[in-house]
């Protein structure tokens, strides 16, 4: 990338605005950079690692941002103010160090740590803040009181046990804003929004959903005060409060009519009178929305909502940090292409399930897979086209397993399926329903290509009938795949005793 070019894209930083570049691709980085991003003032202008699968260098490419694996190019960048390096690399730091001209701050890993701290201490304390002031006009509305009725008894006890009742509040929030801090997994961060939610606010019944682009629909992560199913699992994201709040912002209702269609989310209608729901949001994205109810007539007042705001604002930040740390890890154990499992946490799963399988005495199945004549048609046809066979026949695959199913892609054009508490016979029909399912498929070459069927070879081996050992078993399913080869192909060859 040519100075010219890289002058325009930094065209935007004005006198007012810092210019900072990243180095390093950790997933530490991807924090750093997921905050920076969000900075009114501050242009991330380029991530810089040589690792091009790196958490950080995956989210720049999101953002758009300019990527390089070469540190000279960094130093191109116009009006560069900062670079933080977090590499941990010596010899790298080093290398900047040499190269970094006069104007341009650099700060280590001890000094990103510091950002971090800063940039969540920003995040939280805007919104902490709001509450302290909220408090202390709270405290002095209460010490007003007390010199106006120091003659009443009843009035001074009324107006102790509001301001004990405020300030358990305050802490219960601290201590909510502290934990959410502490948490990294999705579960975590939703069960704790709605403890928060009843803590705070006394909800009644409140409940998490969280946004699926992909299905645009809201789907049900967390829930208190009612068990699981009387909650839809999923919202269509038009419909009910849910998607009210997802167009238009936090907004309440205090009387709902009976069998109300913006409470839908409730399978039992009647049992919500009242309802307030807040967006989720991470900028101008929409994450999730919280929505809390009452089997009762209740209206929110206007500092209730806005600690509702406070609650939705603070949770936001944790929630997409989480959502960002199970993507990371759920991209380290699946294949990018077919979005099966990859080889690596495919024999982990197996030495698990199989240990169960031995514990328990349940039954286990394995099913080998191989597509015929691929080879032959990635010569003919291209591997891109290949690729699209790979990606068709591993959806067939997912079509025809359970949710405790494990589908992977083995190598190649090979896949493996682990199926835990069935035997070989019940294996070998899902086997059947797999290579017919291919069989039907029509794998389209593109423009000018006529439709190619495509068919796949299977092989099937149980514990404990023909293996008692991970390796056994998916040695005699790999040499049963290769007897359906011999066979003839497009068949399911049952291991051998």
């Amino acid at each position: 990338m040519g100075k010219t070019e890289m002058a325009s894209q930094q065209s935007r930083a004005g006198a007012d605005r810092l210019t900072i570049a990243i180095v390093g691709g950790s997933l530490r980085s991807a924090s750093i950079l997921r905050l920076l991003s969000e900075v009114e003032n501050i242009d991330v202008a380029a991530v810089a690692c040589q690792n091009v699968s790196a958490p950080a260098v995956r989210l720049a490419e999101d953002l758009g941002l300019f990527v390089t694996r070469d540190l000279s190019e960094v130093y191109q960048i116009s009006e560069l103010d900062l670079i933080i390096d977090m590499s941990e690399d010596s010899a790298t730091h080093a290398a900047l160090e040499a190269q970094r001209p006069d104007g341009v701050e650099m700060i280590g890993t001890n000094g990103s740590e510091l950002v971090w701290d800063l940039l969540v201490a920003k995040k939280r304390g805007e919104e902490q803040e709001k509450l302290f002031v909220e408090l202390q006009v709270a405290y002095d509305k209460i010490r007003s009181h007390e010199r106006r009725l120091q003659s009443s008894k009843e009035a001074l006890e009324r107006a102790n046990e509001e301001l004990e009742t405020r300030l358990a509040e305050i802490f219960f929030t601290h201590e909510f804003f502290k934990a959410l801090t502490s948490f990294s997994t999705v579960d975590d961060v939703c069960s704790l929004i709605v403890d928060g939610a009843n803590g705070i606010l006394g909800a009644e019944v409140s409940v998490v959903y969280l946004f699926d682009q992909d299905t645009w629909t809201f789907r049900l992560r967390a829930a208190q005060g009612r068990s699981e199913e009387v909650f839809e699992p999923v919202v269509p994201v038009t419909d009910t409060v849910l998607g009210a709040a997802f167009r238009d912002g936090a907004l309440q209702e205090p009387d709902v009519p009976a069998d109300a269609p913006s409470a839908a989310w409730n399978r039992q209608g009647g049992d919500v009178r009242s309802q307030a729901a807040v967006p989720l949001r991470t900028g101008d994205h929409v994450i999730g929305v919280m929505v809390i109810a009452s089997a009762h007539y209740r209206e929110l007042t206007p500092a209730e909502m806005e600690r509702l705001q406070v609650i939705g604002n603070q949770s936001s930040l944790s929630l997409q940090n989480a959502l960002l740390h199970e993507e990371l890890e759920r991209l380290s154990v699946t294949d990018r292409l077919t979005e099966l499992y990859n080889h690596g946490y495919f024999h982990q799963r197996l030495d698990e399930e199989v240990g169960r399988a031995s514990r328990f005495r349940h039954d286990l199945a394995l099913i080998m897979i191989d597509i015929d004549g691929f080879k032959e048609f990635n010569d003919t046809y291209g591997h891109p086209r290949g690729d699209k066979v790979l990606q068709i026949v591993s959806n067939v695959i997912k079509d025809n397993l359970r949710d405790m199913d494990i589908a992977a892609r083995y190598g190649g054009e090979e896949f493996v399926v682990v199926l835990p508490e069935t035997d070989a016979e019940g294996a070998r029909a899902v086997a059947e329903r797999i290579r017919e399912g291919v069989a039907a498929c029509e794998f389209v070459g593109g423009e000018g290509v006529p439709p190619v069927h495509k068919s796949v070879s299977l092989g099937v081996a149980s514990f404990p009938r023909h293996a008692t050992s991970p390796s056994r078993l998916l040695e005699a399913a790999d040499r049963a795949m290769y007897a359906a080869k011999r066979e003839g192909k497009n068949r399911v060859s049952l291991a051998k005793r």
